[in-house]
């Protein structure tokens, strides 16, 4: 995936040093519609591997070095978010308001509904662990990742770096 996704990154840094060339001075680049573009190709290319790859049902189920290791991370991940939400639990129970974020939000919301009686129409725990995973890797991958190829090309374009400073 690295060199496709490099030459996605070239080609958007090509053509930004050709608006310069032809501004023959410093210029704003709206990168915005570039990283979007850049985006977009990525998902392209992770879909495209996706399609390509050779899906066994129930392989997942195998004792594989790979699959032993999304076991394990996903074990400690969820440890990890259950006992934050143990700790918020506790502190809603004895009767302080949750913090402002999402996790207090849903944790509230399902407090206030269970403690009405409607045992059925709240989340459960494992549900707020899956929608916590979901939020805090989403926003982690994506940021992570654009960060990354941002250190990447600057480290490779020096002029850019001086530019941006």
């Amino acid at each position: 995936m690295v060199p496709a996704i490099y030459v996605s990154c070239a080609e958007m840094i090509n053509k930004w040093e050709e608006m310069l060339k032809k501004e023959r001075s410093c210029c704003e680049v709206d990168v915005w519609p570039y990283l979007q573009t850049l985006s977009s190709d990525v998902i392209s290319l992770l879909v495209i591997d996706a399609i390509q790859s050779l899906y066994i049902p129930g392989s997942r189920f195998l004792p594989t070095k790979n699959n032993n290791r999304i076991k394990k991370i996903d074990q400690e991940v969820k440890a990890t978010i259950r006992s934050i939400i143990d700790k918020r639990i506790i502190v809603m129970k004895a009767g302080e308001r949750s913090k402002d974020d999402l996790l207090g939000i849903l944790l509230e919301s399902n407090y206030k509904e269970i403690k009405h009686g409607n045992m059925n129409s709240g989340l459960t725990i494992d549900e707020v662990i899956d929608e916590c995973k979901l939020f805090y890797f989403a926003g982690q991958e994506t940021t992570g990742i654009l960060l990354v190829w941002t250190m990447i090309l600057l480290a490779q374009h020096t002029n850019w770096q001086e530019r941006a400073r």
